[in-house]
């Protein structure tokens, strides 16, 4: 759940002015006669300018087959290529997908989505035996 993985994504311990006391609630009714229809509640804390406290609410309202049919299509294509070329175990490199991705015991599990992005493409680009992006910009001025 979004919540589980809350601490890892703020990480409050490295930021507690920021975080230390942050209060997320998340209420997800299904109503039957909608069907694949659900309703979400989320309500987000945060502080405003001088310092006062305000709230975010979101009212969400979506089709979770919608939302995730798609993304199954990709990972059973990529669960595919990667098995064809040979690769076992964790895939992290899939992280994009997940809310609370796999990784090693020894690892710090990635929930930047950015940078989860460019371990997809990185992944991908390495695959085909083509240069890793690095965004650095320090080639484009040799």
């Amino acid at each position: 759940t979004k919540l589980s993985v809350l601490d890892q994504i703020l990480q409050p311990e490295l930021h507690p002015q920021l975080y230390g006391n942050v209060f997320h609630s998340v209420k997800i009714n299904y109503y039957p006669p909608r069907g694949d229809s659900k309703e979400g509640w989320d309500n987000i804390d945060i502080f405003g300018w001088l310092g006062y406290p305000m709230q975010i609410k979101i009212n969400f309202l979506c089709r979770d087959s919608i939302l995730a049919a798609p993304l199954v299509l990709d990972l059973v294509l990529f669960m595919d290529l990667a098995h064809r070329a040979g690769m076992r175990g964790i895939q992290e490199w899939l992280s994009f997908y997940f809310k609370a991705p796999m990784h090693a015991p020894n690892i710090y599990p990635e929930h930047d989505i950015f940078i989860q992005l460019m371990k997809l493409k990185n992944t991908l680009r390495w695959m085909r035996g083509e240069d890793l992006i690095t965004h650095l910009g320090l080639e484009y001025y040799d």
